[in-house]
């Protein structure tokens, strides 16, 4: 059955509500373009005024259909695309990250790591550095070993176990160190600890004597979407010691959760 337009529905006597119908206009703009656009360039496509557009794509921003970034350009939001598009997902969680994880490494004085999976590859996406001279962490951008990173564990840890298995005879895990865990059994142990506790840990397994902790965070249906840790640490003499960053990691981990996804608790 074919659909009928609005200057049809409006010939045939339906009414139509204007500022919904210029909503949609620009979602639909939005969403076919892929990329971000400033106000006035969503108003001269759509073809109307910048002042209506403003308020339009402030309401949407309002209600998670769009997300502005730093540089002022909308694209689409987490209700839209995110769960979809993860150019635009990532685009946003790395926004939302970086004020985030600065102020709790100024707080803390130890680095983040904002961790992301596409297919076996797990890499940095955000990151915020200390003032310190050497802060033994891998550049932004790395590729983390899935299986000897506490960001890979936690980002394989909910996984369809089907997935997992793909995963592991994709990438062989390799020894990086003494604590490396090669063997499939252990590892998939290892990601049913870390489903259960909530966190993971690297004790000196991608690096000779270096250590980090991370949680996860989640998406408005409590899906893994990131890994956040604090990183960096050295000379870590008893894992536990790492235990007490725990509540500050899942505070920042539910803040940009609620940045990413804003219709939390509305």
């Amino acid at each position: 059955m074919r659909s009928l337009d609005l200057d049809e529905l409006t010939g045939q006597g339906v009414e139509t509500i204007k500022m919904v119908d210029r909503a949609l206009t620009v979602l639909d703009m939005l969403r076919l373009t892929r990329k971000g656009l400033g106000v006035n360039q969503i108003a001269k496509q759509c073809g109307f005024s910048p002042s209506t557009t403003f308020r339009i794509l402030k309401t949407l921003e309002f209600n998670g259909w769009v997300f502005q970034c730093s540089d002022g350009c909308y694209i689409a939001g987490e209700k839209l695309s995110f769960v979809v598009e993860k150019n635009n997902l990532y685009l946003a969680l790395k926004e939302v990250a970086a004020f985030v994880m600065e102020r709790y490494t100024t707080t803390h004085n130890q680095a983040m790591n904002l961790t992301v999976r596409e297919g076996v590859r797990c890499y940095i996406l955000q990151q915020s550095r200390t003032k310190n001279l050497v802060d033994y962490v891998p550049p932004l951008y790395s590729d983390l070993p899935y299986y000897a990173s506490a960001g890979g564990k936690i980002l394989l840890c909910e996984l369809p176990s089907s997935l997992v298995e793909e995963i592991i005879r994709a990438r062989e895990m390799h020894s990086l160190t003494q604590n490396t865990i090669t063997d499939a059994d252990l590892f998939r142990q290892e990601l049913r600890t870390v489903a259960e506790q909530g966190y993971a840990i690297d004790n000196k397994e991608s690096a000779e004597n270096g250590s980090c902790i991370a949680v996860p965070v989640r998406d408005c249906e409590g899906n893994i979407i990131a890994a956040l840790s604090f990183s960096g640490f050295v000379g870590i003499a008893d894992r536990t010691e790492l235990l007490r960053y725990i509540p500050a990691l899942q505070e920042a981990a539910t803040e940009i959760s609620r940045s990413l996804y804003r219709c939390w608790g509305r």
